[in-house]
C-alpha cells in the first residue's frame, strides 16, 4: 500500500518520477504524474464492445427498412420489408386465416391510435371574472366567515356562562333575573 509522506505527497507524485525528467507540468488533483497517465492509443476497456458494432435493435431496424423491388399491378415499386410483411399478413387474413387475424389485431392494438378511456371526463371551469368581481366575492366570503366565527364565539361564551351559573357572556348577571 502506498503512503503519503510528511509533505502530503504520494509516492510517484514528485517531479523527479517523471520519466522524461521535465518538471514544467503541474502535478496534483486532475494532473497525475506523466508515468501514471493513460497511455495514448490504448483502450481502458480492451475487451469491450467493438467500434461500429450493432445491437439487435439496430440490426432489426436496418433489415425492416431495407427496400425491395416488387411488381404490383404491372408496375415496379420499391417497398420496405415491414410493408411487405404487413401486406402478406393482410392477404392471409383476407383468405380467412384465424392466426393471421389475431396477429393483425395485436398489431393494430399496438400501433393504432387508442380510443380514450371511458373513465375520462371533462373539466368545467367557470368563466373568467374581473379583478373587481373577485375582490367583491372574496370580501363577501370573508364577511360570512367573520359572522360565523362571531356566532360561534358568542355561543361558546353562553355555554361557558351556563356551565358556571354566573354571567351570560353579555355582562348581565342571570342569577338576579
Amino acid at each position: 500500500m502506498e503512503h503519503i509522506d510528511e509533505h502530503g505527497n504520494a509516492p510517484g507524485s514528485a517531479p523527479e518520477t517523471d520519466p522524461q525528467g521535465s518538471t514544467d507540468h503541474a502535478v496534483g488533483y486532475g494532473n497525475p504524474p506523466m508515468i501514471r497517465r493513460f497511455k495514448s492509443g490504448l483502450s481502458g476497456n480492451p475487451k469491450g464492445r467493438r467500434r461500429r458494432s450493432k445491437n439487435r435493435k439496430t440490426i432489426v431496424r436496418t433489415i425492416m427498412n431495407e427496400l425491395h423491388s416488387v411488381t404490383e399491378d404491372g408496375r415496379r415499386r420499391r417497398r420496405s420489408t415491414i410493408e411487405l410483411m404487413l401486406i402478406a399478413l393482410r392477404n392471409l387474413m383476407a383468405e380467412g386465416n384465424p392466426r393471421a387475424f389475431r396477429e393483425c389485431q395485436k398489431f393494430l392494438a399496438r400501433y393504432e391510435p387508442q380510443a380514450p378511456d371511458s373513465r375520462v371526463g371533462y373539466m368545467v371551469a367557470p368563466p373568467p371574472i374581473s379583478v373587481e368581481e373577485e375582490i367583491a366575492m372574496n370580501e363577501k366570503v370573508n364577511a360570512e366567515g367573520a359572522a360565523k366565527h362571531a356566532e360561534r364565539c358568542r355561543e361558546q361564551a353562553l355555554e361557558a356562562a351556563r356551565r358556571s351559573g354566573g354571567h351570560d357572556g353579555d355582562g348581565n348577571d342571570r342569577s338576579r333575573a
